[in-house]
């Protein structure tokens, strides 16, 4: 981590980077308490990959030692006789890098090599593409490590073709129905059938059909959506949810190609396909 590298393309928890803030650009330094300066020194520098840059050498009291990150923000280690990881009635201070992909793959040998676990005890809670680990340091500061590769915006598609829905007239006017496997809902509305994605735009989690909210949720980050696919959440510049071809056939069947992905912007309204009368209508 204290090599030069690329920085990563999004911010923690997959939040997109933005322009810095006129007044704040970033954090100068923190400061945690250790109990043995030299065993936290092999950790963070030899484990971590940090750069040490010295004890003493601010006007703090306690010896210290001040170890760089390759942003240029600094990690004090204070000794203390008492240090404090875990706050009353928590299970940890919860710290965090960021890392790139390559600095990721990195670290998890690094991490191997000393003995540590590499593994992702919350992987089932992950959206695609989100990776993190945990590790503690000699006196059980927690810290987790997380990076994001392209696979969090990458287009996912089923594989399964087009899926026969079955009769328009079987679908309640306001429905949402999930396709598992598929991996998309039909949405019945009084304009007619839509097929949305159930991939979320931020971060590629799976969303839910939250039917007492009239909305799609995405557990991972907390995005949301409306039920024409519209993001309607806290999350910044997230775009409306992909789509997939519909069709009525001939015998009224819906009929969804899943393997096709349509996008449209903020300012483009869904293209809704008006369900046909039922089949012993028309005859």
């Amino acid at each position: 981590m204290s090599a030069p590298e690329s920085q990563p393309a999004h911010a923690g928890h997959s939040v997109a980077l933005s322009a810095p803030t006129k007044e704040i650009e970033g954090f100068s330094h923190i400061v945690l308490e250790v109990k043995d300066l030299d065993a936290s020194e092999r950790f963070y520098r030899d484990v971590i990959g940090l750069e040490t840059m010295g004890r003493g050498l601010l006007a703090e009291p306690r010896p210290h030692l001040l170890m760089r990150l390759n942003t240029g923000q600094i990690i004090v280690l204070a000794q203390s006789d008492d240090p404090v990881p875990i706050r009353h009635n928590t299970s940890s201070i919860h710290h965090a890098f960021l890392l790139t992909m390559e600095q990721f793959r990195a670290a998890q040998e690094r991490f191997a090599a000393n003995g540590y676990e590499i593994g992702d005890t919350r992987d089932a809670f992950r959206a695609k593409g989100e990776h993190s680990m945990d590790i503690w340091d000699p006196d059980g500061h927690r810290w987790q490590l997380q990076a994001f590769s392209e696979e969090q915006h990458e287009i996912i598609t089923s594989g399964l073709g087009v899926i026969d829905c079955g009769p328009a007239e079987k679908y309640e006017l306001g429905s949402v129905t999930p396709f598992g496997k598929a991996n998309f809902f039909l949405v019945r509305s009084k304009e007619g059938f839509l097929a949305l994605s159930r991939w979320c735009r931020h971060a590629n989690g799976l969303l839910t059909y939250q039917m007492e909210h009239w909305r799609f949720y995405c557990a991972f980050h907390g995005a949301c959506y409306s039920l024409e696919g519209d993001h309607i959440g806290h999350l910044a510049g997230i775009p409306p949810l992909r789509m997939h071809p519909l069709t009525i056939a001939e015998d009224g069947h819906v009929m969804v190609d899943t393997d096709t992905v349509l996008e449209r912007d903020d300012d483009t309204p869904p293209r809704y396909v008006a369900a046909c009368e039922p089949a012993a209508a028309r005859s």
